[in-house]
């Protein structure tokens, strides 16, 4: 909105012929002088003056979004969790396949023994040295079987001056429950489970990115209400003063009473005490915004106006399409109904009895021993003549009906249940805030509009009132209350664009659309935010 639009206002005092001139010039210079300082200085303003050699930061909005967003503590925390929940999914992809990790085991053991000579006995000394080399690796297989391989050696001197003996075998083993257990379903449980609660986090990180831009909004229109504010106040001051030097002209020049000093007189101190307020509340909220922004605390502002102007906002069932597709807890909601669908589909199979296959082979020979390790190997993987092989089908059967598995099952489905009356609930929930965001942003439009209008009545009835007073028609306390109506009619017509606003802002937060606002996109390996674009026309129409 245009600075101007709250401050059109005449303050000259029309003079009639019956008045003396001398008086009113002196009138007229007062004014202009308090009306020259106080329209320089308001908006630049603070409570306290910055120091000359302070530079007054000009701040609009879309650089207090853009400053929060790169300072603020809490989301630069939340991207330093993001390398952690990225390796987290890693390793859960990974165990899909791998359960274990492959490991390999070298081991080297020296042995040293020596006798005491003693009667009839000769002193012997031994040292032997071993050492081994293992390796194994289970790998999971998409049908909810496992195939474990596992590669021993081993090496042995009995003494010095003795040769070493080698052995080397491998075993392998296949198991694959073919009902508990078993299954496709089961199988991907883990990582689908895991990659549901990767795209989570990302939602998390986009409510972190949302709430700093509104705090960030929430700040900035807090800090500009309140110069605003001051400025209305000392334009109030600017008025008193000017009607107490009226007043005191034509008590000398014998026109007024004197007792009617006293109303001007009060009327000043009421708005110096205005002033003192107003500028401790810009303070107050300059220091609030330095908090937002993480920025240095002697920094002074002046924050540039928003345009405050009429946004289509979309009708009530593309609101809801639109918070369907962007707010979080709708598709937090979403991915908890997918993971308790998941669990209940493993816990469904898990209450069957276990019947397993399992198929293996071992080396016939693995404690045989050679002079070379190249013939302990040759032996272990080319003789396979020398090896067992075995299969088996194992079926246990349990002798009660409920077991913890039925628990789980009977846990799950309920939890589904939960699931889903939780998310028909949130969902009524959130067409009920979205009518209820449409219907504010409208209610504080027309509000915004009466306000504009009653202030610009306020400014004409007071016009008429100076007139009045001018020709004698009225009295200082009359005309003080309208002063002090066209005031009120400044700060309520304030008050409702401030309001407009914030309705906008707080319809782009019921429909999850403040990330597409401001253009920022996330994606799973991003480290930082990516703004595509400068801010924009939302799906809210509101900048």
């Amino acid at each position: 909105m245009r600075r101007e639009s709250f401050f059109r206002h005449n303050f000259l005092f029309r003079r009639r012929t019956v008045f003396d001139r001398s008086a009113l010039a002196v009138c007229l210079a007062v004014w202009a002088a308090v009306f020259l300082i106080v329209r320089a200085a308001p908006c630049h303003g603070a409570p306290q003056a910055p120091p000359d050699a302070v530079q007054i930061r000009k701040m609009a909005l879309a650089d207090a979004v853009a400053i929060a967003l790169t300072n603020n503590v809490t989301l630069q925390s939340a991207f330093l969790d993001r390398q952690l929940q990225r390796i987290d999914l890693q390793l859960a992809e990974r165990r899909n396949y791998l359960p274990s990790d492959p490991t390999v085991t070298l081991g080297v053991n020296r042995l040293s023994s020596y006798t005491m000579p003693g009667p009839g006995v000769g002193s012997t000394r031994t040292e032997g040295l071993n050492y081994s080399g293992d390796f194994s690796a289970t790998l999971a297989i998409p049908t909810g079987g496992s195939l474990t391989f596992a590669w021993n050696n081993a090496g042995n001197r009995p003494d010095l001056g003795r040769d070493y003996n080698y052995s080397s075998g491998w075993t392998a083993v296949f198991s694959q429950p073919l009902l508990k257990g078993g299954g496709l379903t089961n199988a991907a449980y883990n990582v689908r489970i895991a990659r549901i609660a990767e795209e989570t986090n990302l939602l998390a990180l986009t409510d972190t990115i949302a709430a700093t831009i509104r705090t960030a909004i929430t700040g900035f229109r807090n800090y500009k209400t309140a110069e605003r504010q001051l400025v209305i106040a000392e334009m109030g001051l600017v008025r008193a003063r000017t009607l107490f030097a009226y007043n005191k002209d034509m008590i000398e020049a014998g026109r007024l009473a004197g007792t009617e000093i006293v109303q001007a007189q009060a009327d000043i101190a009421a708005q110096e005490t205005q002033v003192i307020d107003a500028k401790n509340n810009l303070d107050s909220a300059r220091l609030s915004l330095i908090q937002v922004l993480n920025i240095d605390k002697s920094t002074f502002f002046e924050a540039v106006d928003e345009a405050v102007q009429p946004v289509a906002v979309p009708p009530l069932q593309e609101a809801l399409a639109l918070a369907f597709q962007y707010r979080t807890d709708y598709l937090r909601a979403v991915k908890g109904l997918e993971t308790a669908k998941l669990t209940l589909a493993r816990a469904r199979r898990n209450r069957l009895w276990s019947l397993d296959l399992t198929a293996a082979t071992t080396d016939s020979y693995a404690a045989s021993v050679f002079d070379t390790y190249d013939a302990a190997f040759r032996r272990a993987f080319n003789n396979g003549a020398e090896r067992d092989w075995y299969a088996g089908l194992e079926l246990k059967i349990p002798l009660v009906y409920m077991t913890s598995d039925m628990r789980s099952y009977y846990g799950a489905k309920n939890d589904l249940e939960k699931a889903d009356l939780a998310f028909e609930k949130l969902k009524l929930d959130i067409e009920i805030e979205v009518q209820n965001a449409l219907r504010n942003v409208d209610s504080n439009y027309r509000s915004l509009k009466s306000a504009q209008l009653a202030r610009q009545l306020a400014e004409k009835k007071l016009q008429i009132e100076q007139e009045k007073l001018g020709a004698g028609r009225t009295t200082n306390f009359q005309f003080v209350s309208f002063q002090r109506d066209l005031q009120s009619a400044q700060l309520s017509e304030l008050a409702a664009a401030t309001s407009y606003l914030n309705a906008l802002t707080a319809l782009d937060a019921v429909l999850g659309t403040t990330l597409a606002t401001w253009k920022i996109d996330i994606g799973r390996e991003d480290d930082r935010i990516r703004r595509t674009a400068g801010p924009d026309n939302s799906p809210t129409g509101n900048p």
